[in-house]
């Protein structure tokens, strides 16, 4: 018997879909509002949803007794209630270990877009300032130091990336010991503050979390070298970018590369796109074609999968 799944606009990439439409019955919910998810849920007796960005609540896990699986195309699920989620006996699946990869390169192409003024440079020459070159001094990354906030699966494969730079590699991270870390050829740092004061750059690639919102702020940034550069590639309420603004403003720090932002999309007066050491990408780390075709494949396969009733390796709420 196929199960029933429920699709978003804009959907999953084509092979995620395919594999759905051959193996389930497959319906479309014209956007993610959640009385459209509720109705069309409801209406089609949904056993599996599969979602991007948009939130799913206790009000529509309330509202929908026949959902069974949520599937996250992705990875991050602060948008998913996934306390009520595992109340309501609803597993949560996300892909973990499909766009880290994409993620990690992205980081180092911001690493070598700020230490060589990228956006200044570029805007020069479109502005005919071509000998502006003369007044401005980039720097190598050769034998700086690199701060990995976060020592995840991102993290690791950024620090294979820099090291291949030789950069001198640290990270903070209360999960991982210093043993495995040295394995990894990785200084640990106990406190985030020593590590801040030493690094040439600070990646963070942490989850949202009680515990990391606001964790990169104004006395961390008054901790670090004035010629350093922070990239934040985890959520963007990680990093306060108020105080991000005033570091700037007054020459605390060097720049910043921000793939997140604290509200997405950002209000158009935001105060950083007035600076022009900052880099812009508009939440797009992960999202390559490989990435994004690895994770709809592995998403379609293991949603019908949890529905058959398989303990798949993407459960976040398994039962402990």
């Amino acid at each position: 018997m196929k199960h029933n799944i429920l699709l978003i606009h804009p959907t999953i990439q084509p092979n995620g879909v395919a594999y759905f439409e051959e193996y389930a019955n497959v319906f479309y919910a014209p956007d993610g509002q959640p009385e459209t998810l509720i109705r069309c849920m409801n209406e089609h007796q949904i056993e599996g949803v599969v979602v991007r960005c948009e939130p799913i609540t206790k009000e529509i896990m309330d509202a929908v007794p026949s959902l069974k699986v949520i599937g996250m195309h992705g990875v991050g699920l602060d948008h998913i209630d996934v306390k009520e989620a595992t109340a309501h006996g609803i597993r949560v699946l996300n892909i973990p270990d499909a766009n880290y990869l994409s993620v990690a390169e992205h980081t180092i192409m911001f690493i070598l877009a700020l230490s060589r003024s990228l956006r200044i440079n570029d805007c020069s020459v479109r502005a005919d300032a071509w000998y502006s070159r003369e007044n401005r001094y980039t720097m190598e990354v050769f034998e700086k130091n690199l701060l990995i906030v976060g020592l995840g699966r991102i993290g690791k494969a950024v620090a294979k990336r820099a090291q291949a730079f030789d950069m001198h590699v640290m990270a903070y991270d209360g999960f991982v010991s210093r043993a495995a870390m040295a394995e990894l050829g990785v200084e640990k740092v106990e406190r985030l503050e020593d590590g801040l004061r030493k690094a040439d750059f600070v990646t963070l690639h942490v989850p949202l979390t009680p515990e990391t919102q606001g964790m990169i702020s104004t006395p961390q940034f008054q901790r670090m070298k004035n010629s350093a550069y922070i990239i934040n590639m985890g959520r963007g309420p990680v990093l306060d970018e108020d105080a991000l603004a005033v570091a700037l403003a007054q020459g605390e720090i060097a720049g910043a590369g921000l793939d997140v932002l604290n509200v997405e999309p950002p209000r158009k007066d935001h105060p950083l796109f007035q600076m022009d050491q900052v880099l812009f990408t508009p939440h797009i780390g992960g999202d390559t074609r490989e990435a994004k075709l690895r994770t709809s494949e592995r998403l379609s396969r293991t949603v019908l999968e949890a529905l058959d009733g398989a303990d798949t390796y993407n459960w976040f709420n398994r039962p402990r």
